[in-house]
């Protein structure tokens, strides 16, 4: 791994995690608000404001990676940019889209706790979680264009895309189904592990929070883990068929090999890595269930705790995965389809398309030193923030 991946690499791993948490957030706090307010549970609707807020740092986090991210990859890669951002212009629309419209209905939301009707607050709930479903439709459908560039069309000095066509890409639905699940086992997950930590800190003496706010989302959890399992293999079964090279290099070394391109690499190591924190997250949910009968235990919070700590290390690593299984090219199916693009476009397509081929401008060592340095002091700010938002906020609550 060169620099420029490495930089993309870290600004992408921590984006996503917050964007998935924020995707379960987006889905759990309206659900809350409108049970406590079905119950007139005055206490369970306190909480869900206090989680909204705890959704806010997420959110900001995750815009804040996220812009490194984008500037990382406009200054490595310009060339990529340009292509990419030409032939899916309309997939990376329906994102900025529903990105506006999230944003507008986060501001809303907030604001219009306890000033606007009921009704009218739910509404602007259901479209804070409708919104925070649809940014993810919009990229994942640039990810499974990634996989195999399924709808492209060449058309003489043109790049174009059948957005329909696009959409019914193999790869998409497994792949976009499977984020959401996972964006929920994490964000449930991790909402478990907020009251987790305000039990042990001696913050939480409610058995109906308890059991609303620690038990149900690991219970929640369990039974989404079963659905990750079957979309998991669906997405496997899909690469096989649309983007050989990509399955070649995760499992060829277990003895997997679909027809296509020999494997460049091995990422199977990556893969077990990524089954060690599923199975971590499987046990350690298993053990708060099978122990709660009479509330979450000492150990009970602890294994809370890991199954939250394996499901954000779990989803980070199945994005590197994802990601570096098609290494060095951006599409994982270019070997497969490079022969059958005419040219000018092939020798285009190969350049830009080629994670190696980074913008030389940017290689300098004096500006990896600097850019390193920003990060190191981006991280170091984000992990306060975190530390302020998530810990110390919750033991004041």
């Amino acid at each position: 791994m060169g620099v420029p991946e490495f930089f993309l690499a870290f600004a992408f791993g921590i984006h996503i995690l917050m964007v998935n948490i924020g995707i379960a957030l987006a889905t759990i706090i309206p659900f809350l608000e409108w049970k406590a307010r079905k119950l007139s549970d005055t206490r369970l609707l306190s909480n869900a404001k206090n989680l909204f807020k705890i959704y806010a740092a997420t959110y900001g986090l995750a815009g804040v990676f996220g812009t490194a991210f984008t500037v990382f990859l406009l200054s490595y890669y310009p060339e990529f940019i340009g292509v990419a951002g030409a032939v899916t212009l309309y997939p990376f629309g329906i994102a900025i889209l529903f990105i506006t419209l999230h944003f507008f209905s986060i501001v809303t939301y907030w604001y219009g706790w306890d000033r606007f009707s009921t009704n009218t607050h739910l509404t602007i709930g259901a479209l804070l979680a409708f919104s925070a479903y649809m940014i993810p439709f919009g990229f994942r459908s640039v990810f499974a264009f990634l996989n195999t560039p399924t709808g492209l069309l060449i058309k003489g000095s043109k790049l174009e895309l059948d957005l329909m066509a696009a959409l019914a890409n193999p790869t998409f639905p497994p792949l976009y189904l499977k984020s959401i699940v996972g964006a929920l086992i994490v964000g449930f997950l991790f909402v478990a592990a907020v009251y987790a930590y305000k039990k042990y800190k001696g913050e939480l003496d409610d058995p109906a929070i308890e059991e609303e706010l620690i038990l149900k989302p690991v219970e929640i959890a369990a039974v989404l883990l079963v659905i990750q399992a079957f979309l998991g293999a669906w997405y496997i079964a899909s690469l096989a068929l649309a983007a050989p090279y990509k399955f070649n290099n995760i499992f060829a070394a277990l003895g997997l090999r679909a027809c296509g391109p020999s494997p460049a690499a091995d990422y199977s190591w990556l893969f077990i890595l990524k089954m060690v924190f599923v199975a971590a997250q499987f046990l350690a949910i298993i053990y708060v269930l099978s122990t709660a009968k009479n509330g979450v235990t000492a150990t009970g919070i602890e294994a809370v705790k890991l199954a939250a700590a394996s499901a954000a290390l779990g989803l980070i690593t199945g994005e590197y995965l994802n990601a570096f299984s098609q290494y060095p090219y951006f599409v994982a199916a270019l070997p497969q389809i490079a022969a059958k693009i005419p040219e000018p476009w092939r020798t285009l397509l190969a350049r830009a398309l080629d994670l190696r081929n980074a913008n030389i401008l940017t290689m300098d060592p004096g500006l990896i030193a600097f850019t390193a340095v920003f990060l190191a002091a981006l991280l170091a700010a984000a992990l306060y923030f975190i530390y302020v938002v998530f810990f110390k906020g919750v033991a004041e609550k």
